[in-house]
């Protein structure tokens, strides 16, 4: 005899109700005996949804317990039917599968140690999933859904040294006016991280650790057996700032931002700037992209050249930012006509400002394949006719993980992101094939597509806002490369500073700026 699929999903929202008391082992035992009466059951559409919301009792109860085994049922649940799953509830899915694996690379939230190139694979594997509900998932839908997977997504960013990343995505969720104090905490926590591997304090950044501290205290949704630790937390904070008023800053922030282009308004607004400070901070010192290899660092070797590099990866960064903004902002139909195109009906989007968003496609890619080759100079790895940056880290893959740097971290997990195979953003490199090598069409966002092998189509808005992204992926990745270098010279600081040279590099000036 089975128990009716009534009465089981009846006891599922029981046992639900167990885990939002906390009634965490009643509520494991409860889903035990709810799997064993489902598995009676031949496949269909209402028993897929029962062991569906089965699979989230067993992630939850066991996360909370610290549970390996329960947290992996769970998950063996969801794999098992992922076929249906992925194309009934797939944003659903992707989250709870996402939360399950995520419970199980941090143990249940009690990991001491930090993502290594030994369990990266497994964190690689969650920030996958969810990215695939980022890009599904529309606010207007689940507006709770659409916040705590960013907030998770920005985590698992965090957690793999992504800073400028993560921190744009806690932002984004934090302008949503959020109810949730994970937001606030969680970028508290990342600021405190960056300060803590890059030695980056500012009263600024305090201000805004304070902030995310504050909103805790503030919110009823922090349990209240937490904010005795938060209010002492404020209290430290404030005394480091030599009696500065946080909202009197906040006005003087504002005027500062202000007084800016609106060129650099727009840069800092998209997340567009090379300086550390701007990744947290609107105010007059993230005015211009002063970011360099050689601050604080005393070397014996001469580093110069790697200043060098950089000098060229900003000129080309700059150069890419400028078009951009340019087909976004300036109109070109006077280029247009001249340039006399045939009117062929043929859908295909030609002007000037979509040949400047094409390369900037193009112009990231060339950044990215330099930043390898970047990499390979400075740590001595081998490199090949094709070394790229798709490529470099499987052509010297022992090298570089035999070292203790948290900026390749960083690194690998960008990598990863824009791996054809796997990656969710494969797709780019692909498109960028295309452009150079074979006829990439943008087309109206109405156009049905037809791809072929010779020819691939992309729709204009699909493309102008994966150029958007791809350009801060190429942002997180010359940070990244620079904090892998500057990490490393360090490591290797010479003890004896009486005999080194510190080296002070000048900016350089231009006619006309202020």
């Amino acid at each position: 005899m089975r128990l009716e699929l009534k009465k089981i999903n009846e006891a599922i929202n029981a046992i639900s109700y167990s885990i939002d008391t906390e009634q965490y082992e009643e509520a494991l035992l409860g889903s035990e005996i709810i799997l064993n009466e489902l598995e009676k059951y031949e496949k269909s559409e209402s028993v897929f949804r029962l062991f569906f919301n089965l699979a989230g009792q067993f992630i939850d109860a066991g996360t909370s317990l610290r549970n390996k085994n329960a947290v992996s049922k769970g998950i063996q649940i969801l794999e098992t039917y992922s076929e249906h799953y992925e194309n009934q509830s797939n944003i659903n899915y992707y989250y709870n599968l996402a939360n399950g694996k995520l419970a199980l690379a941090n143990d249940c939230g009690y990991a001491e140690d930090d993502v290594n190139f030994k369990n990266i694979e497994l964190f690689n594997d969650v920030k996958n999933l969810y990215w695939k509900a980022y890009k599904l998932i529309k606010k207007e839908d689940n507006y709770d859904l659409y916040q705590q997977n960013i907030i998770n997504l920005a985590n698992v960013l965090k957690q793999q040294f992504r800073f400028s990343e993560a921190l744009k995505l806690y932002d984004l969720v934090i302008k949503e006016n959020t109810p949730y104090p994970q937001a606030w905490l969680n970028r508290t926590s990342c600021l405190k991280q960056f300060d803590q591997l890059l030695d980056h304090r500012t009263a600024k950044m305090i201000m805004e650790i304070i902030k995310g501290y504050k909103f805790a205290c503030n919110s009823h949704l922090t349990p209240n057996i937490w904010k005795p630790y938060y209010k002492n937390q404020v209290n430290f904070l404030t005394e480091q700032l030599d009696s500065k008023d946080l909202d009197s800053e906040e006005a003087e922030t504002l005027k500062e931002y202000s007084s800016m282009t609106q060129f650099r308004q727009w840069c800092i607004e998209e997340n567009l700037t090379l300086n550390i400070h701007g990744m947290y901070c609107s105010c007059i010192a993230n005015e211009r992209d002063n970011l360099t290899l050689l601050e604080g660092i005393i070397s014996p070797t001469n580093i110069l050249i790697y200043e060098q590099y950089l000098n060229r990866l900003k000129a080309e960064f700059s150069l890419m930012r400028v078009m951009f903004y340019e087909s976004k902002f300036t109109n070109s139909s006077k280029f247009d006509y001249e340039s006399c195109y045939s009117e062929l009906d043929d859908k295909e989007i030609i002007n000037i400002r979509s040949e400047k968003l094409r390369t900037c496609f193009r112009l990231c890619f060339s950044i990215l394949d330099k930043l390898a080759i970047f990499l390979c100079q400075y740590f001595s790895l081998k490199i090949e006719k094709n070394t790229a940056f798709n490529n470099f880290w499987h052509q010297n893959k022992s090298a570089l993980e035999s070292k203790e740097n948290f900026a390749l971290i960083a690194i690998n997990s960008l990598i990863f992101d824009l791996n054809e195979k796997n990656g969710q953003f494969g797709f780019y490199k692909v498109w960028r094939n295309a452009l150079e090598h074979h006829i990439l069409f943008l087309v109206p966002d109405t156009f049905e597509l037809s791809n072929d092998s010779t020819h691939t189509y992309v729709k204009i808005t699909d493309f102008e806002n994966s150029l958007l992204n791809l350009i801060q992926l190429t942002r997180s990745s010359i940070f990244s490369t620079v904090f892998a270098i500057v990490e490393d010279l360090r490591q290797k600081m010479p003890n004896d500073k009486n005999n080194s040279i510190e080296i002070k590099i000048h900016k350089k000036e231009f006619k006309g700026s202020p």
